[in-house]
């Protein structure tokens, strides 16, 4: 799948771009499948709620299961990745976060790029965040919001919350957010399992608390450039990888076959 130069305008401008139903149901159900073994037990690369029983996060699923290896590869995913970033790309991290429906936290607003390069030491935001539908997302069950444009922006490093959710992370504060918001808008993509979003590392993103009954399950998949590559980061290796392997796309069927 290549983008269209528009679509790469598009990108450039407002540091996302959306797409519907990319991903078939069938496929999903593969991945859904998958999911379903990786959680049944306790594991590292599983991050809990506050109350120590909630999903709240999966990371890199793609180093020890094969439908999620297939997935990082899949011509639809990191054929528009290579496409945005003009070369080669590599997982630096995959993470499925969960929003059970009434328990689900939230993830305040933040970027991702500050983490990446102060923790890890990623040189440059050569960086695209595909981020896939698990399950629908709807106007209810606490949607991924996006300030459009806000790529462009930095802000005072944000130290290391470890009070605020179960999971320390650098997240900005709320009278920097605002200001933006107010002039850029936020929106909020919405769509059945298998949309996908491919946004740039910068945009600042958060979401609420999901008070619906319905779960909502993304996948961020985050892939760097290969000449951005990074050396061994301070964070432990289940959460960011050691692997450097350039990705080459599978056949469009790669997860079709798992079926």
């Amino acid at each position: 799948m290549r983008l269209t130069e528009r679509e790469r305008d598009e990108y450039d401008e407002r540091g996302f771009l959306f797409f519907p139903g990319l991903l078939a149901a069938a496929e999903m159900a593969v991945l859904t499948r998958a999911l379903e073994g990786i959680v049944s037990r306790r594991r590292p690369e599983i991050v809990y709620e506050k109350d120590g029983t909630t999903l709240r996060s999966v990371f890199n699923m793609q180093a020890y299961d094969e439908a999620f290896t297939r997935l990082a590869r899949h011509p639809k995913i990191v054929g528009p990745v290579i496409n945005l970033l003009g070369e080669p790309a590599y997982v630096f991290q995959m993470v499925l976060n969960f929003k059970e429906g009434f328990t689900g936290d939230d993830w305040p607003w933040h970027q991702d790029y500050p983490t990446y390069h102060f923790d890890d030491g990623m040189p440059a935001p050569k960086v695209v965040n595909t981020l896939i539908f698990v399950e629908e997302v709807n106007e209810f069950n606490a949607p991924l919001m996006l300030i459009p444009g806000s790529h462009r922006l930095e802000f005072p490093l944000p130290e290391i919350n470890t009070a605020q959710t179960s999971y320390p992370a650098r997240w900005l504060p709320v009278e920097q957010v605002g200001p933006v918001a107010r002039q850029r808008g936020i929106v909020a993509p919405k769509g059945p399992p298998g949309s996908v979003i491919f946004a740039h590392t910068n945009i600042v993103r958060g979401s609420g608390r999901n008070y619906s009954p319905w779960r909502r399950a993304l996948i961020s998949l985050t892939m760097n450039a290969v000449s951005n590559a990074t050396g061994k980061s301070q964070r432990p290796d289940h959460i960011v990888p050691s692997d450097r392997t350039p990705l080459a796309p599978l056949g469009a069927n790669c997860l079709f076959e798992l079926a």
